[in-house]
Parts: C-alpha cells; sequence; structure tokens
C-alpha cells in the first residue's frame, strides 16, 4: 500500500538548484529524486568540490560538479548519466531547427526510464514542463496525482514574443529564432501535459495568465514564486555606495546573453549614460549574439560569458545594482539571488520577480532602454536610493514562508 503524499519529484537539470525536492525532503516527504545527473555525496566528489582545488577546473568540470546540494545528502537520489551525456552531446550537435526535437527525445527517454525503474512509494508526481508527459501518462493510469511546475509562459506566447524581437533586432542573434515543425509539437506536449496535471505550479502571475488566456481552468493554477531558501550573502552595498557619490555605479546582468532577456535594452542603455555618469557593468552568460555586435558594446560592458553558479555570489557582492529586462521568462532564479544579496534590482513583469516597484527596485516596460537609463541615473544620483539591505531579507524571507506554505497547500 502507497504511503500518503509522498512526493516524487522527476527533474531533469538543476532547476531551481533543486529547490522543490529540498523542500520536499525537509518536510519528509520525498520519496526520490529522479534526474539526468547529480554529482552525488560520494568521498569522490567531496574531494572534487574541494575549495582549493575547484578553482583549476576548466568551466565544463565546474558545471558537473555543481549538479549537487548538500541539503539533499540523505534524499534518495536516482540519476541516469548515460541520458545526460546524450542529451547533451546531440544538442552541442544539434542545429537551431532540431533543438525542441531533441529535447522532447529526451523528455520521452526519461519518462520511461522513471517507469522502469518504477514510481517507489509515491502518491504524487511532481515533474516540470516538456519532460513528464508519459509519466503523467503513466501516474494517472495508475491512479496517482501530478503536479506540473510550469517553469516559463505558455509557450506559444513565447514564440510570439521572440520572433517579435527578432523582427525588432535583426542581425543580432547568432541562430535567430524562428518556429519550427519541433517547436510546434513541444507546444502540444506542454498543453498535454497541463491537462493531465491536478494542480499546476507557476513562479510568477506572468506565467499563470499566459495559462489562463490559454484555457487552463484558473482554480488549479497556483503562483509559488520560490526562490532560493537561503541567502546567498548579507551585503551592505547601498551604504558603501552611499559614503561616496562619485563612486561608479557596478551594473551586474546575468543570464544568456540573447535578445529574449532583453541584454540589447541595457546595452543601449549604457550607450546613452556613457560620459554622463561613472559605471562599470558585468555581463554574466553565454553569449548567444553575434560577434560584431558584443564588439560595438565592449566599450560599456564587460562580457564574463559563463560563470559556474558556485561563482555568482561574488559577482553579487562586487554589484551594487541589478538590471534584467527580460521578455519572457517563468520566474528568474537571479532576481531572487540579487534579491537576497541586498541589490536593488531593475527589471520586467515579464521577468516574473517579486520585487515590488519603487520599494525593492523598478519595474519597467519590456523593450524601453530609456526607462533603464533614467532608473540607473535615479539609483547613481540618489546614492541607490532609499532602500535598505535589511527591508530586502525580511520581505525575502517573508515570500519564502508564503511561498512554502502555498507549495504544501497545492501538495496536501
Amino acid at each position: 500500500m502507497k504511503s500518503k503524499n509522498t512526493i516524487l519529484v522527476a527533474q531533469l537539470g538543476a532547476r531551481k538548484h533543486y529547490q522543490e525536492p529540498i523542500l520536499f525532503h525537509q518536510w519528509q516527504v520525498l520519496d526520490r529524486l529522479y534526474t539526468d545527473f547529480y554529482c552525488g555525496h560520494s568521498w569522490l566528489s567531496k574531494i572534487a568540490r574541494n575549495s582549493k582545488i575547484y578553482q583549476y577546473y576548466p568551466k565544463i568540470i565546474k558545471k558537473i560538479i555543481d549538479r549537487y546540494d548538500q541539503s539533499l545528502n540523505c534524499a534518495k537520489v536516482e540519476h541516469f548519466p548515460s541520458l545526460a551525456y546524450k542529451h547533451h552531446q546531440q544538442l552541442k550537435q544539434a542545429l537551431p531547427w532540431e533543438r525542441s526535437q531533441v529535447n522532447i527525445n529526451i523528455g520521452k527517454e526519461f519518462s520511461q526510464k522513471i517507469i522502469n525503474c518504477g514510481l517507489g512509494n509515491a502518491s504524487i508526481i511532481y515533474g516540470f514542463d516538456g519532460s513528464c508527459l508519459e509519466l503523467f501518462q503513466y501516474a494517472k493510469s495508475h491512479g496517482l496525482r501530478c503536479i506540473l511546475d510550469q517553469t516559463v509562459a505558455e509557450r506559444s506566447l513565447v514564440h510570439e514574443l521572440l520572433l517579435e524581437e527578432e523582427r525588432l533586432w535583426p542581425e543580432w542573434s547568432k541562430y535567430p529564432f524562428q518556429v519550427y515543425e519541433g517547436d510546434l509539437e513541444l507546444v502540444k506536449r506542454e498543453q498535454e501535459e497541463q491537462k493531465l496535471a491536478d494542480n499546476i505550479i507557476c513562479g510568477s502571475s506572468f506565467v499563470k495568465d499566459s495559462l489562463v488566456r490559454k484555457g487552463i481552468n484558473n482554480d488549479k493554477i497556483s503562483v509559488v514564486p520560490l526562490g532560493r531558501s537561503q541567502q546567498t550573502q548579507s551585503l551592505n552595498s547601498s551604504q558603501n555606495y552611499a559614503q561616496d557619490k562619485t563612486k561608479e555605479l557596478r551594473i551586474l546582468f546575468a543570464g544568456s546573453v540573447g535578445l529574449r532577456k532583453g541584454v540589447q535594452y541595457l546595452l543601449q542603455a549604457l550607450r546613452e549614460l556613457k560620459g554622463e555618469i561613472p559605471f562599470k557593468c558585468k555581463i554574466a552568460g553565454g553569449i548567444e549574439l553575434r560577434e560584431e555586435k558584443i564588439n560595438e558594446f565592449t566599450d560599456v560592458a564587460e562580457f564574463l560569458e559563463r560563470v559556474p553558479r558556485s561563482q555568482m555570489k561574488d559577482l553579487y557582492a562586487w554589484a551594487n545594482v541589478f538590471v534584467l529586462p527580460s521578455i519572457c521568462e517563468g520566474s528568474a532564479m537571479v532576481t531572487y539571488e540579487a534579491l537576497s544579496s541586498g541589490l536593488p534590482i531593475i527589471t520586467t513583469h515579464n521577468t516574473g520577480s517579486i520585487i515590488r516597484d519603487d520599494v525593492d527596485g523598478f519595474i519597467i516596460p519590456i523593450r524601453d532602454s530609456k526607462a533603464i537609463a533614467n532608473k540607473l541615473r535615479y539609483l547613481h544620483h540618489n546614492s541607490l536610493g532609499t532602500i535598505k539591505t535589511t527591508d530586502y531579507q525580511n520581505y525575502f524571507q517573508e515570500v519564502q514562508i508564503a511561498s512554502k506554505n502555498e507549495l504544501a497547500r497545492c501538495c496536501y
């Protein structure tokens, strides 16, 4: 007989840094976590994570080692390393129009592997958009509840917004976004998952609204803006900046450097501000824009490319303002990290951030470089404004508690 309300999490990748399985494990309801690759808790893994040697690893090794969280040390975690390797290799070799199909195929294989291994004593299956359709179908046939974590807005809306960006910024993307047959199949796949789900968890009202517009029952959708459960670091950047208003404004952007994240609007804003206020900007993330476009802005921004997750805390400590003007997200994890690090944030409603406009930072319209420039001016001239780090931390904790309560309500 199955235990009441025990949860199996099926999670490709380290989505949201394992936030949900960590919480379920802490609540003692996690039956097991299935994933593609997990670095684990063996003595060899512990040696590999030693800070004295970690710094010398190439980025790919750091990325592998970062697939781990000590909060899951005693949890049952099962992974499929060969599937992870296959997925990585196929995506690396795939042409743009093949990527969605690769992800669909891996999602199918991932679901089948879980079914073959067994669902243990789980009474609830918690899966993520695009990768759990077959698992949900199997679980529903066995009378189990299914909860879908919708990590990004309804996919046809994503397509619409990205196609608009490509029209606005021609010749900017290395691989301009187009909607291929595989993309349309992925839309249908996610729609089937949404129908099967007993509950859908969204990271923001932006995502929920996109689903409701497509006919999903509002009553089965919950907004759970979960960020990292622990603070990344407590900073006093506002106070330090206020001591010397002639100091440069230190601006941080983190995320894939492409049109979807709105980096082009930040770059335009920096160009407008050059020579007007002192600033330095660091942009962390894999570069999806053409090299010639990036080169046009190296005088106003430093492009770091991919930065391992374990090293991001150093960038948050360096910065005194965080900017993410995304066109389309679910609920960007980096905004939670920046908020818990005590940074004012300039972002958009479409980013799905929990920040309060004019309190923790600024919510600006999408596609508005002038709004970004104006807010950066304001933060510089007003010594980062009136926001206090302690206010950030208190609010962040309040959101965490409310989010955990809502997640628990959905699962029970």
